[in-house]
């Protein structure tokens, strides 16, 4: 009986009844009825009694249950009705609103014929919306294939690719979440749309311009034979030689100035931090113009070609840097500018 002490009194008193009437022993019964001074025996016995008391208990329970999943079936298809008016409400407001061009909604009633009229509009202007989407992934499908293979042939490795996208994500952007909001956007769109961004955001981070317009190189990127000591080691940037009498040098992309002052090896030396992890060094400068915490665009002039440090004669020695990790800085920069040609041929 532990589990009765959780119930209220009277459902308790009742509980206690229906147990004691199922378990009860039951005996053998004789009513006498008197009709006319005759007297009538009615014999109920023991079993009789048991199955009638038992059967009305399970009948009772029965349409108690019943009673109550009437009541709540009733209940649940009330408050479904009332969600279903407030939703169809919504719906009005909404499909109004979008007719109104920002009048009030409360003060204008549509008949339904206007209704269906109006629902018919907004619908055909969402499958023009989505044959627009259809037909922007595949160009957007396009580009991301191109934007690939530009990626893969300025040869920044896999690692170097994620440095730039977690430096960004560390920034806060995060196109996924609204990607995925949108109900028009999801599935196979919502992925190359991501892809896309994601894609752009390294090729972004990158340095757009060379640090002098006119210019030839002298040593390339990569393995080569040190100038001074005639040891074969890997070349961390390039060798840069101006065209013209304009010894300038400006920045590959806009930053902020981190290193600005003379190097055993490099020489006079600059090195300019721009976003998402990528970095620009440029050494072996005749003077420096700029001092450590000056921000700088590629319209300013960080220092002039020159001849100190480790060197065998006046040059630039540019190197691109993403994470600590040096990359090819003509093969970047000109992935970069292909950006640039996308971003021109959108607008």
């Amino acid at each position: 009986m532990n589990i009765l002490r959780g119930l209220p009194t009277t459902m308790r008193s009742f509980a206690r009844l229906v147990v004691h009437s199922w378990t009860r022993e039951y005996q053998d019964a004789r009513i006498i009825l008197e009709q006319n001074g005759d007297l009538k025996y009615l014999n109920i016995s023991a079993k009789i009694q048991k199955v009638f008391i038992r059967s009305s208990i399970v009948t009772t329970g029965v349409l108690l249950l019943t009673i109550v999943s009437l009541a709540s079936t009733s209940i649940n298809l009330f408050t479904s009705r009332a969600r279903l008016e407030r939703s169809h409400e919504e719906v009005y407001r909404a499909l109004l609103s979008s007719a109104l061009d920002g009048k009030d909604a409360q003060d204008v009633q549509l008949s339904e014929d206007q209704m269906v009229a109006l629902a018919q509009t907004i619908r055909d202007r969402d499958m023009s919306i989505r044959r627009f989407v259809d037909t922007s992934m595949v160009a957007v499908t396009q580009e991301n294939d191109t934007m690939k293979s530009q990626l893969d042939s300025s040869g920044l490795t896999e690692k170097i690719v994620k440095i730039i996208q977690q430096n960004s994500a560390n920034g806060g952007l995060t196109p996924e979440n609204t990607l995925l909001e949108n109900p028009l956007l999801r599935g196979k769109v919502a992925d190359e749309l991501s892809t896309n961004r994601a894609l752009r955001e390294v090729l972004y981070a990158l340095p757009t311009n060379m640090p002098i317009a006119n210019y030839s190189v002298s040593s390339d990127f990569g393995i080569r034979k040190h100038p001074v000591t005639g040891i074969p080691h890997f070349h961390t940037g390039v060798d840069l030689l101006t065209a013209t009498n304009d010894d300038n040098v400006h920045p590959v992309k806009p930053g902020i100035i981190v290193m600005a002052e003379f190097h055993s090896t490099y020489g006079n030396t600059v090195v300019v931090r721009h976003t998402n992890g990528v970095e620009s060094l440029y050494a072996h400068l005749a003077a420096i113009s700029v001092k450590v915490g000056d921000k700088v665009t590629m319209d300013d002039v960080i220092g002039r070609i020159g001849n100190t440090g480790v060197s065998t004669g006046k040059h630039l020695h540019l190197e691109i840097l993403v994470g600590g990790y040096p990359v090819n800085p003509q093969k970047v920069i000109r992935t970069a500018q292909y950006v640039q040609q996308i971003q021109q041929k959108s607008q």
